[in-house]
Parts: C-alpha cells; sequence; structure tokens
C-alpha cells in the first residue's frame, strides 16, 4: 500500500488519507475479545468525507467502551515493558532502570497511579510538584511522569503530554542537600591505605584511588581479569573491566555504565604489587568477596568503609575515584585527552567522540611513565613495615 502521507488529528481517533490511491486509514482505542487495545481500519477507493462517516461512525460504536488508561496501566502496559527490553538490548543499564522504578514507585504513583492520562490538568502537576518536594524529588518526579504521558501521547490516549506543554515553577536549589565533593591528594590516600590495609574490601579501594574504577566496578574484578607487566622497570598491575555489581543486590550485570566504560585499567608501583597480591590469594574468584565466595555489596562495602576511615578524613568511597582523576592531572601531569580514556569517559572533541581508541598497552605506557616521573609512594614509610599476610 502507498504511504499514507497526510494525517488529521481528532478528539477521538485518527485519520490518514492518501488522496492519490484513496486509500485512508483509521486508527482508534476500542474494547474486544483481546481487551482494550489500539486498533485500525484501512479503506480503499473511498473520499476523504466517506473515510470521516467512517470514522465517526466507528466513534459511535466504540466511543465509550473504555476510558482513557490511567497513569498505572501505561506504566505497566508501556513504559516498564519498554524499559525492561532496553536493558536485555544493552540499550540502558540495570542501575538506571531500578532509579526509574524507584522514582514511579515513590514520587509518581502516590499521587498519579489511579488517575486517567487525560485527566492529568497542569495546575494539579504545578500543585504536586510544589507540594513539600525538594528540587530533585520533583525533578525525578516530574521526568517519569513526562515519561508515561509520552507514551500516553504516542498511544492516541491523549493529545498532549501537558508535563511538555507548561512550563511549571520548581523548588528553589536550597532545598538540595549538597553532595560531599572532598578528595584526597597522593599521600593522603598513602595514609587513608594505611587504614585500609588487611581490610576485606582493599582490592577495591586500590582499583578505585590508584585505577580510576567505578565502586560497582571495582567489586566485580576477579582474579582472572588482572594481569601482571612490567614498562622500563616499573611494576603495573592491568585489571579488565567488564562488568560491575549494581547498587543494589550481588548480582553481577556483565555491562558497563556505557560502552566507553568497558575498559582495562592500569595500577602502578607498591599499589599494583599489592593488587596482584590480593589477585594471586583469590583462588580465581572474586578479589573484593564476603568471605564466602561470592561479591561484596556496595552496602556492605559503604558500612565498612565509613567503620574504618578516620572522621577527619572520611568521605564516600565514590570519591576515590574523582581523587585519581585531580591527582593524574595535577599531581601526575597527565592530560586530560589520556586520562579521560583511562576513566572511559569519551571525549568532547571530534577525535575524542570518533577516532581516538587507545589501546592497553597505551595505557601501560602512559601511567609508567608518569610513575618514573613522580614516585609518589616511594615516601610512603609505613609500606616498609607493613605485614603482607594479615
Amino acid at each position: 500500500m502507498a504511504k499514507l502521507t497526510r494525517r488529521r488529528r481528532a478528539a477521538w481517533g485518527s485519520l490518514q488519507y492518501d488522496q492519490r490511491t484513496r486509500t485512508a486509514r483509521i486508527r482508534y482505542w476500542a474494547e474486544g475479545p483481546d481487551g482494550y487495545r489500539r486498533r485500525s481500519k484501512t479503506l480503499r477507493d473511498v473520499t476523504r468525507r466517506e473515510a470521516e462517516a467512517e470514522r465517526a461512525q466507528l466513534m459511535l460504536d466504540h466511543g465509550d467502551d473504555s476510558p482513557c488508561p490511567t497513569v498505572a496501566q501505561v506504566w505497566e502496559r508501556w513504559a516498564l515493558p519498554t524499559y525492561e527490553r532496553r536493558v536485555r538490548e544493552g540499550d540502558m543499564s540495570a542501575n538506571t532502570l531500578a532509579a526509574y522504578r524507584s522514582a514511579y514507585r515513590t514520587h509518581v504513583a502516590p499521587r498519579w497511579a489511579d488517575v486517567p492520562c487525560d485527566e492529568v490538568r497542569a495546575l494539579d502537576v504545578q500543585q504536586w510538584i510544589s507540594d513539600g518536594r525538594t528540587l530533585k524529588q520533583a525533578q525525578s518526579g516530574l521526568k517519569m511522569l513526562s515519561a508515561v504521558l509520552d507514551l500516553a501521547a504516542n498511544y492516541e490516549c491523549v493529545d498532549a503530554n501537558v508535563c511538555r506543554t507548561r512550563r511549571y515553577v520548581m523548588p528553589s536549589k536550597s532545598t538540595v542537600s549538597e553532595r560531599d565533593k572532598g578528595v584526597w591528594t597522593l599521600d593522603e590516600l598513602g595514609e587513608l591505605w594505611r587504614h585500609v590495609w588487611g581490610q576485606p574490601f582493599e582490592p577495591a579501594f586500590l582499583l578505585s584511588a590508584f585505577g580510576s574504577c567505578r565502586l560497582g566496578e571495582s567489586l566485580a574484578v576477579t582474579a582472572p581479569d588482572v594481569g601482571r607487566r612490567e614498562v622500563d622497570g616499573v611494576m603495573l598491575a592491568v585489571a579488565r573491566i567488564d562488568k560491575q555489581v549494581p547498587q543494589r543486590g550481588r548480582e553481577i550485570v556483565h555491562a558497563t555504565k556505557t560502552e566507553r566504560s568497558t575498559r582495562s585499567v592500569v595500577v602502578a608501583g607498591h599499589a599494583a604489587e599489592r593488587l596482584l597480591w590480593w589477585a594471586d590469594r583469590a583462588d580465581g574468584g572474586f578479589l573484593t568477596n564476603d568471605g564466602l565466595g561470592r561479591c561484596m555489596t556496595q552496602a556492605t562495602l559503604n558500612h565498612m568503609w565509613r567503620a574504618c576511615v578516620p572522621p577527619s578524613m572520611l568521605h564516600p568511597f565514590r570519591n576515590l575515584r574523582n581523587s585519581w582523576q585531580t591527582n593524574m592531572r595535577w599531581e601526575m601531569r597527565m592530560p586530560p585527552h589520556v586520562t579521560e580514556p583511562m576513566m572511559g569517559h569519551v571525549g568532547r572533541d571530534v577525535t575524542g567522540v570518533y577516532y581516538d581508541r587507545p589501546q592497553v598497552e597505551m595505557f601501560c605506557d602512559a601511567v609508567a611513565s608518569a610513575y618514573a616521573e613522580h614516585p609518589y609512594d616511594a615516601k610512603w614509610d609505613w609500606l616498609k613495615s607493613a605485614n603482607w599476610d594479615d
């Protein structure tokens, strides 16, 4: 059938008409043996007036079949299955899906679950946003409600998404608590390592503080992922990063945050030797484990971290990655075009986005050269007397 090029939106259903072929397609919602669903009817060799008359008759026959689906029905019928499919296909991370579920359950469902999509009014949305919410809560909730109403509009349950047709007054930025953005210098990391030494999560600490790993990435590294290299007399430990432990639970996700996040990280000096020591004793399993051979959860690591680190030195474990980037740039004098791909980031220029594809050997050469010029751990005297067998 020829492509239908002209479309007319109506209060009920939609009509596409191709004047050249005198063909019309009517789409509408109606109850049937398979439930209330979107349906389609094609008419051939008809005038537009005849097509409009048929649409009007269908409206008389089916216009009152069922009310507009509620926000909860759209979420369950279309939104959630779409997100789950994207996770299966690798277009969305499991962590993102968990965040979407949480935002819908916490912010959207209590107010809007039972409301038909065509009864979501802009004034009610504004009142909901302003009803004692912080800026982040309002942004998260509005984003998820808008995603649901986008699908309702796509499936012609509503004419437009009211979350997009209005500009809403959001809560003040003063309602947002500032996240701890503190970082550690290299010498402070050395002192921090002294407190972490021998703890079950020490391998994750080494991978994050001296290798740029995210928290979930550092927990998922196994002994076979770690290899030994030596470049110009500098000892290196190279760890393959291709999986992660999600924020909740311990089920391994065999994918990283983005495609570029799948990479190898390089640790130099004494930290490399210690990481290789842990890998030798992991018996093929996770370097950071729960004592039963399973990977440690993020919640467990964060609990142990807060108990182990002195309050005067305490920042969130995730800030170790920020510290690595800061120290590599400013203390080790490594340029951004080197550190960015080592962190799994895509560059902002054309070369970084489309052309720059460094290999692990290049990472090794860069880290070994920087460490040879700035052997930061040479002055950490406590390493000389540390007990490696604890």
